[in-house]
């Protein structure tokens, strides 16, 4: 089936889903957040859909609004589609899709972690990558790194890609002043 009679059969039972034309990459359904649950089961057992598989699961800030993003594929028909969700900064929330793909348990625990998504009904929603103790959600773009956590400095010289240039730069500067230097000291001797 392709993207248009998805979004048509989709849009018979949700009216409010949108499609987005897109100029680079594939083209996307946003379902409202209220929503989500009902139409994710729906793509799921519906016979001429049956989007059987969950790819993956993510978190996005787009420095508005946070998203996530299914990608679900059918393993029968060999069609695929997008859904993204979109979310409010503050308290981001929406079902899990656990009881229908159990492997989003971990994606959507990791969306929570790192974007800070409280997805309702979750089965055991913690955190996977930070500590359980761990201030703040560090993928959304607002966020402030700690330069310690409990005594433990974070932050190190070099840490970062612009660190690693910005020291070469000033290395290469100061050899280069140290060749301007000998090389003025060894013609003073000439004269």
């Amino acid at each position: 089936m392709d993207f248009e009679a998805i979004v048509s059969k989709l849009k018979s039972q949700w009216p409010d889903v949108e499609a987005p034309s897109v100029e680079a990459g594939d083209r996307f359904v946003i379902v409202p957040a209220a929503k989500l649950l009902d139409s994710m089961k729906f793509l799921k057992e519906d016979a001429e859909l049956l989007f059987d598989s969950l790819m993956t699961l993510n978190g996005v800030d787009t420095g508005k609004e946070l998203w996530v993003v299914y990608p679900l594929h059918s393993m029968k028909h060999l069609h695929k589609l997008t859904v993204k969700v979109v979310l409010p900064r503050e308290n981001p929330e929406v079902e899990s899709v656990v009881g229908l793909w159990g492997m989003a348990n971990f994606f959507e625990r990791e969306a929570y972690d790192l974007y800070g998504i409280v997805f309702r009904n979750h089965p055991d929603l913690r955190r996977l990558l930070n500590p359980p103790d761990w201030v703040g959600w560090p993928m959304r773009k607002d966020y402030v790194y700690p330069t310690e956590y409990h005594g433990v400095p974070t932050l190190r010289e070099g840490q970062y890609f612009a660190d690693t240039i910005a020291k070469a730069n000033a290395e290469r500067e100061a050899k280069e002043k140290e060749l301007l230097a000998k090389a003025a000291a060894g013609e003073q001797k000439r004269e």
